[in-house]
């Protein structure tokens, strides 16, 4: 297991440069089971020890892995997996354990394809994905105890004689494909639950290895978002302008469009009556700010957190907005009903509202996570009694305040107030 702790230290200075960049994965445990029965005779016949004819092939038995990744796209990732399977070796044909002990080690490199990809991106926790991928196996052979290596044959790559504990006695390194399917389940933005079942081919010996497996995924600096797409601005209808013809009258100053500048020197004839123009006759622009301030209510089903159907139009409503104003922010505030087993109980409960809210503006519609900030209140601020159903239903809820504001240059008018 040295090997193992090893292989954890560098995953850990691995990750420590990179761990300001969104989309970083770290899996500091995979604990699995590893199937090699059906490799047995292959294995058998491969690695010879000197106990009798045959040779030893290893027992089924438990996994320990880590691995580091990074986020190619918000549902794929490339991670390189260092793992170790320590089990006893049996020697074919005999029954007993002749005192051998077989460690296979093995460093992959592996795609996980998330079935997003094609299915397209949504609010479900659950990230099915397939695993693809390519490496190294290395299995070693050690004696526990002392024995006489007596079969004497020239095939056997041990020379006969008295084989000491402690020495290694066969094994082989070969390349090797990974083929699996798993799942991620995402318990917020940075935690997600892992397993998967793997079919594992030794391409140099021909033969197949299995494994189950399951860990903790911590991703640093959150998940990329997907790209929304943002459908075009519609063009607002500008009226087609019909100029109305100028009537000269010999020694009289025309203004045609009446706005105080004579034709002969007005640059910009045609001027709507109510604008407010320059000593060229063109409209003087000045610049306004429009404040945004909205609010957003979702409310929620007893003891859940997951947003329903029926408020996803509002909170596509707030998004717009947010893109409409690029300095905009969102404090959203999670709150929870008086019905759970306890305090801390409704504190998570309420923090967890909040931020599938937050989840469904980044994930869904682009906004930004840096522009959305939340916290939980529990049951410490009821808008309504909670002795009562419908008291306690409008508790359950999500409350956002979206506050920003934009500058505009426009065309001043006679009665526009300039500050």
């Amino acid at each position: 297991m040295k090997l193992n702790k090893i292989a954890l230290a560098l995953v850990a200075v691995t990750a420590a440069p990179l761990a300001a960049n969104a989309g970083v994965t770290i899996s500091p445990l995979l604990l699995g089971y590893h199937f090699s029965e059906t490799a047995d005779d292959d294995q058998s016949d491969l690695m010879k020890t000197g106990q009798g004819a045959d040779g030893v092939y290893k027992e089924d038995g438990l996994y320990t892995g880590a691995a580091l990744g990074i986020e190619l796209t918000p549902s794929t990732q490339f991670q390189v997996e260092y793992g170790v399977s320590n089990t006893d070796g049996k020697v074919e044909g005999i029954n007993r354990n002749r005192g051998l002990d077989v460690e296979q080690e093995m460093i992959t490199g592996n795609f996980l394809i998330g079935t997003e990809e094609f299915t397209g991106y949504t609010n479900n926790p659950l990230k099915p994905y397939v695993l693809i991928g390519a490496g190294r196996s290395k299995i070693e052979v050690e004696a526990q105890e002392a024995y006489i290596n007596n079969t004497g044959t020239n095939a056997n790559p041990i020379a006969p004689g008295v084989v000491p504990a402690g020495a290694k006695v066969s094994g082989t390194k070969d390349t090797i494909g990974n083929l699996g399917l798993g799942a991620m389940y995402r318990i917020n933005d940075a935690l997600s639950l892992r397993g998967e079942a793997r079919a594992i081919h030794n391409f140099d010996n021909n033969w197949w290895e299995a494994m189950a497996l399951a860990g903790l995924e911590v991703v640093l600096g959150g998940h990329l978002t997907p790209t929304v797409a943002v459908p075009p601005q519609a063009q607002p209808y500008a009226p087609e302008v019909v100029e109305t013809p100028v009537i000269v009258v010999d020694e009289v100053e025309v203004d045609s469009d009446g706005d105080g500048v004579p034709d002969s020197i007005d640059e910009c004839p045609g001027t709507p009556m109510n604008v407010v123009v320059d000593e060229r006759g063109c409209p003087v622009e000045v610049d306004i700010t429009d404040e945004l301030k909205m609010e957003l209510r979702v409310f929620f089903d007893n003891d859940k957190s997951n947003i329903k159907n029926q408020y996803m139009s509002e909170i596509a409503k707030v998004a717009e907005k947010m893109r409409e104003y690029p300095n905009s922010t969102a404090r959203v505030e999670g709150h929870a009903s008086k019905t759970g087993p306890s305090a801390a109980y409704n504190q998570r409960l309420s923090e967890a509202r909040a931020v599938a809210v937050k989840s469904a503006l980044t994930n869904e519609f682009g906004i930004a996570p840096n522009r959305l900030s939340t916290v939980g209140y529990g049951y410490d601020r009821p808008i309504a009694p909670n002795d009562t159903e419908e008291g306690r239903a409008m508790n359950r809820r999500v409350y956002a305040i979206i506050t920003g504001d934009k500058t505009m240059t426009v065309e001043q008018t006679k009665d526009m107030v300039v500050q």
